[in-house]
Order: structure tokens, then C-alpha cells, then sequence
């Protein structure tokens, strides 16, 4: 089968030996190695010999607010054009760029330079458009299969990227295109795996959709199991259970500890005030045996602070201590390694501890695994005496609170006052126990549904 003056077929010379050649119209032949065997009435053939291999223009001329699409592969991507999204250009240069790359419907796009692949089949439009850094495959009859070669082409991306040339800015030439080996069947052969493959893909989308939707499920199920638990209603009430005083007691007995050690200071001994249950709606929800405060006054607060830059390296020393800036580090629920250093020790946070996110974005938070330094777009809340996985659950349900009382225009923060003064109530240390260990089962249930 022979495509043109200069192009080539593969055909095999026998069947004992299954040798590919391709055959050049002057009658050479030259030996080719191709992926794999195919079925009987299918042929290999290279792309610029099956289709007319082209690519838009590789200028940059003068934008415009509106004037002629100028497509790019940004504006490829889900099999489509997005001409929503699209840098207009003056039609003088856009009749120059379509001299040699008109697109036309059934053509077939596809990113060459940078990202590599994203094919599209152009849709019949009303308007003209010009591309850039683009491939473009023109049929060489009406009854090729753009679909085909399409799907093809998707299937082969990770291929394709391999064959790209470049560093940074990966590259196919109009040459490495034209090599491209695609595997041809029949016609009719062509049109079924196309229908097929549309059927399939169109349940891997419903799929997907489902496992969507069972990721919002599952995530309003942990955030409902924390809000259930923090209200009281998770778990039983069991009147065995040691009343609220001795918690109050460990409490300040532990902050009398952490006083005369210099770990905290004078001011940090106040206690707030018991809210009675009419004084504050979210009071009013909560068994009364539970204690009701203030964070402060439950828990140490540090606000971080910023050593200076010139005192955060990638090189670890003996004097230096791993240091965290922002939640760009958080993990699911413990704090990854961030890979800076700093010798400068502002403020030094020990285990066990929670750290929370103060600014862009607000209320996440992770637990520590070892002493760390935090800069200002974090906190640290350290419990007095009870426990850590109790106070980092709670802390769950309370980022939308916090994200309410943010304040700024470029990026959201908020500052001490308002974490210290976050509402609180605490249950007795067994029902913390009890609250922790069924929440961590329900979370740990989910996890495995989720895999």
C-alpha cells in the first residue's frame, strides 16, 4: 500500500519470520522494529504516511482584546478546545499562520511542545482560529478515522513524552511526529473500537463521578463524627467517670509545673471564669459535667516568629533545629519533615504538640513528632495535662469558626487573642479516652472504604 511519492508501508516479507520492512517508493526497503504483533487484515504504519503531519506556528505576534482565537496547548485538555480561554490575535496574522496550519473540522490537535499529548478532535466551528506550538494531523481521506487515530495517540502519551526531546521545556519535532507508529485495522474494524471505547470511558466518568461523591460522603462523615463527638453525644455518659474537678486539678497542678520550670509565665495561671450553660449557645450544647473555658486557660498557646532568612538554610548542623514557616509541610494528620534549618531559635516547640495554621489558610492543623521552630504562619497549643489527641480532634471542628473571625485583605490570618480565646469544654479524661478511641476507629474504617 503506498500513500504518496516519498512515503512508505509496513508489510511483513513472511509469515514464519514476521519481519517488518518499510518500502520506499524508489523500491528500498529498510528493516523496522515495531512494538508488538498485530492481528491479521491490521497494518503498522508511520503517521506522516497515513495522515498529512503539520504544526501551527512557533511566532509570538502582538495580542489583542479580541480579534482571531490563537489556540495553544494550554487551551487543549478533556478532548476538547477551550476558545473560552484563548489570547486573540489580528486576522492578517492569522490568515499568515493558516496558510500552512488551517484547522479544519476532523483534524486532529495535540501539544507538542512543553506538555506533550492532550489530542483533540477539532468540532466544526463558525469561526476561524490559528494555533501555536501545535500538531495538527489533516486526513488524507474522508473515510479516516479521526477518533482512531485520536484514542491512539491519547494511549500513547507517556510514550511520546519519552520520545521528546529537550531539558526543562520538552519538545516533539515535525520529524519525531511524522515516526510516530500507529497500527491501522480495517475501516469498520476502527468505527467498533472507537464505539466500544467511548462506552468504556463514559463508565470510567460515572465512576469517577461515584468515587467523587463518596470522598465528599466520607469527608462530611469524619466532620460529623467530630461535631457529634465535641457536643458530647458520641459516646456515654458514665457517671463512674472522676467529676470535673479532678481534671481542673491536674489541669492547674500542671500549669504550676510548667510556671516554676519557666515554660510558662505568671499571667498564663489565670483561669476564665466557668460559662455557665445560658451565657453561650455553644455552651448550651454540652453535657454539664464537662469543664467549659477557654483555650488559654486549658492549653499553651505559643504564636510563632520568623527567624531571619538569612538564618533558615537546607544544611543541617549540630545547633540547628528543624523549622516550619507554614502548613506547606502538614501531612493527613502528622507534620512532614520540611528540610530547613535554623540556627536563630525563636520559638522552640517540644512534643507532644499540635500545630496549628494561622495564615493562608487558617485553622488546619497537624501533630508534631519531634521539636521543631515555627515561623509566624504558625501555632503551637499544647494541652495542660490531659489528652493531646482529644485536643487535636476538637481543634478539627473549629477551622470554620476561626476562618469567620480572619481578618486581612491580601491573605486571611488571625492572631493570638482570638486562638486563645476560642471556647473550649473538656470531658472527664476517660470519656476523652472513650471520644478518641471510637473516632479513630470511625476514621480508620473510612480509610480503608477510601482505598
Amino acid at each position: 500500500m503506498i500513500f504518496g511519492r516519498h512515503e512508505l508501508y509496513l508489510y511483513f516479507e513472511t509469515r514464519a519470520y514476521s519481519l517488518h520492512y518499510e518500502k520506499f517508493a524508489d523500491g528500498t526497503v529498510k528493516k523496522l522494529d515495531v512494538p508488538y504483533e498485530l492481528p491479521d487484515g491490521w497494518e503498522w504504519a508511520k503517521l506522516g504516511s497515513y495522515m498529512d503531519v503539520r504544526d501551527g506556528t512557533h511566532d509570538t505576534p502582538k495580542y489583542f482584546d479580541s480579534g482571531i482565537p490563537f489556540v495553544t496547548s494550554k487551551n487543549l485538555g478533556d478532548g476538547k478546545i477551550d476558545f473560552k480561554n484563548v489570547n486573540y490575535i489580528s486576522d492578517e496574522d492569522s490568515q499568515k499562520f493558516n496558510q500552512r496550519s488551517r484547522v479544519e473540522a476532523g483534524d486532529i490537535l495535540m501539544a507538542m511542545i512543553g506538555t506533550i499529548g492532550k489530542p483533540v478532535v477539532a468540532p466544526k466551528v463558525e469561526f476561524e482560529y490559528s494555533i501555536k506550538n501545535v500538531a495538527l494531523f489533516k486526513r488524507l481521506t474522508i473515510e479516516q478515522n479521526s477518533k482512531f487515530i485520536r484514542d491512539y495517540l491519547q494511549y500513547s502519551e507517556k510514550r511520546l513524552r519519552k520520545c521528546a526531546s529537550g531539558g526543562n521545556q520538552k519538545f516533539l519535532s515535525l520529524k519525531k511526529l511524522k515516526e510516530i507508529l500507529i497500527p491501522i485495522p480495517p475501516s469498520s474494524e476502527q468505527k467498533q473500537i472507537v464505539s466500544v471505547l467511548s462506552d468504556y470511558l463514559s463508565l470510567v466518568e460515572c465512576i469517577d463521578s461515584d468515587q467523587n461523591a463518596l470522598q465528599q460522603l466520607a469527608s462530611q462523615l469524619k466532620q460529623k463524627v467530630l461535631d457529634i463527638a465535641m457536643q458530647g453525644k458520641l459516646v456515654p455518659q458514665d457517671p463512674n467517670d472522676e467529676p470535673a474537678s479532678v481534671l481542673l486539678e491536674k489541669i492547674r497542678a500542671e500549669k504550676q509545673r510548667l510556671y516554676e520550670e519557666g515554660k510558662i509565665k505568671k499571667k498564663d495561671l489565670v483561669e476564665t471564669e466557668i460559662v455557665k450553660d445560658g451565657d453561650n449557645a455553644y455552651y448550651g450544647k454540652l453535657p454539664k459535667t464537662w469543664i467549659k473555658s477557654k483555650l488559654f486557660s486549658v492549653a499553651n498557646v505559643i504564636m510563632g516568629q520568623s527567624p531571619k532568612g538569612n538564618n533558615v538554610t537546607s544544611e543541617f548542623s549540630l545547633n540547628a533545629v528543624e523549622f516550619h514557616q507554614g502548613k506547606s509541610d502538614f501531612g493527613e494528620k502528622f507534620l512532614n519533615p520540611s528540610g530547613k534549618y535554623t540556627s536563630q531559635i525563636t520559638k522552640e516547640i517540644e512534643i507532644p504538640s499540635i500545630v496549628m495554621s494561622v495564615r493562608a489558610p487558617v485553622g488546619d492543623v497537624n501533630l508534631t513528632r519531634k521539636t521543631i521552630v515555627i515561623g509566624r504562619g504558625l501555632a503551637a497549643i499544647q494541652p495542660y495535662g490531659y489528652s493531646l489527641e482529644y485536643l487535636y480532634h476538637f481543634l478539627l471542628t473549629q477551622k470554620s469558626i476561626l476562618e469567620q473571625q480572619a481578618t486581612g485583605t491580601t491573605f486571611k490570618a488571625i492572631g493570638g487573642e482570638v486562638l486563645r480565646n476560642l471556647p473550649i469544654a473538656l470531658p472527664a479524661e476517660k470519656e476523652q479516652i472513650r471520644i478518641v478511641n471510637l473516632i479513630n476507629s470511625v476514621f480508620e474504617v473510612e480509610s480503608q472504604l477510601m482505598k
